[in-house]
């Protein structure tokens, strides 16, 4: 028992120097677990009984923090990595990035905040403001058809950009822009990835309008060098209910590809608890190929058990024009630190 308190005690000793740090500098530890099981399936495929990673939002931990530098100026900083809490493994995927969400450090001021390193993708968040899941890859009919591999991936690129610059502007009027370009870094080439959306927000209202063009990264191959997509999104609260929409167009050069996806959703509180119901349809089309249409639609229920804590239950119904429809049931947890 003597050399365990020891060793504990050492322990302790060696993190007072770091908590002092965290203390001056305002460095803090956060993050987001969250699990579920059931079966999963979508229109075509083949259903699985499962455990697995972020139902409602991707299970991440973080480092982050600010340092105040005097007259209005700080640094900002963020190293954020995901984990896949069915497996214990890092990263969305074999061979992601240890910080994959995030790794960046910038300064903040009056004149806005700007950042450089790997930075989340304006795109992404702006349409997760936009539906009742917000950024739920897993349920969200916005997400999934966007963002999501087994749904298709309407959007092409990553979630988060490498090699990034980023710069979000003082809020004006409830107006913000928020802008990000990422040279391609590829020798002999100018290829590129840029980014601007336009945030409104006063009271109730919220009006999300940005486009990206991406020519380096996810999906982007010499059959499909460039791909531009456009979004705009409302999310208005009456506080008995809080209602969403949105609409996506998109292009890729040289196949033809084009997604136009409309997107509808609501969240109605009950209580601790709260009813989220979304829709969303994609029609896609390219050179020698028929137009097809994509319909999720997802109704769940998220309990807060606590501040930090809630348990959900999701269906999912995803069908496409030309396959049979596919199911998925889930009940999750979820806990932030």
């Amino acid at each position: 028992m003597r050399p365990t308190l020891s060793a504990l005690a050492a322990a302790l000793l060696l993190c007072l120097p770091i908590a002092g740090m965290a203390q001056q500098t305002g460095v803090r530890v956060y993050g987001i677990l969250d699990v579920f099981a059931g079966s999963a399936n979508t229109s075509g495929g083949l259903a699985s009984r499962v455990i697995n990673n972020g139902g409602m939002t991707t299970s991440y931990y973080g480092i982050g923090g600010k340092e105040e530098l005097g007259q209005g100026l700080k640094t900002v900083f963020a190293l954020e990595g995901v984990v896949r809490l069915d497996t214990g493994e890092s990263g969305r995927f074999p061979n992601d990035p240890l910080f994959s969400r995030a790794a960046y450090v910038g300064l903040s001021g009056d004149f806005g905040t700007v950042k450089l390193g790997r930075v989340p993708n304006p795109l992404f968040q702006a349409s997760a403001a936009v539906n009742p899941y917000a950024y739920s890859t897993r349920f969200s009919p916005l997400m999934t058809q966007l963002w999501a591999a087994p749904y298709g991936s309407a959007v092409t690129g990553d979630t988060g950009w490498s090699n990034a610059l980023h710069y979000t502007s003082p809020t004006l009027g409830g107006v913000t822009l928020v802008g990000q370009y990422a040279p391609g870094e590829t020798p002999g080439s100018a290829s590129h990835n840029a980014a601007a959306v336009l945030r409104y927000e006063v009271g109730p209202l919220l009006l999300v309008a940005g486009g990206q063009r991406v020519e380096a990264g996810l999906g982007i191959t010499s059959a499909a060098p460039r791909q531009d997509t456009w979004l705009a999104g409302v999310a208005y609260d009456l506080r008995a209910v809080k209602l969403y929409g949105s609409y996506d167009r998109n292009r890729t050069d040289l196949t033809g590809r084009r997604t136009r996806t409309a997107q509808l959703g609501l969240q109605v509180p009950s209580g601790s608890g709260r009813y989220l119901l979304a829709w969303a349809r994609s029609r896609e089309d390219g050179l020698n190929r028929p137009e097809f249409r994509r319909d999720t639609a997802t109704a769940g229920y998220d309990y807060s058990l606590s501040v930090r804590t809630d348990v959900y239950a999701v269906f999912v119904y995803d069908k496409l024009s030309t396959s049979s429809d596919g199911n998925t049931t889930a009940l999750g947890i979820r806990h932030k630190f």
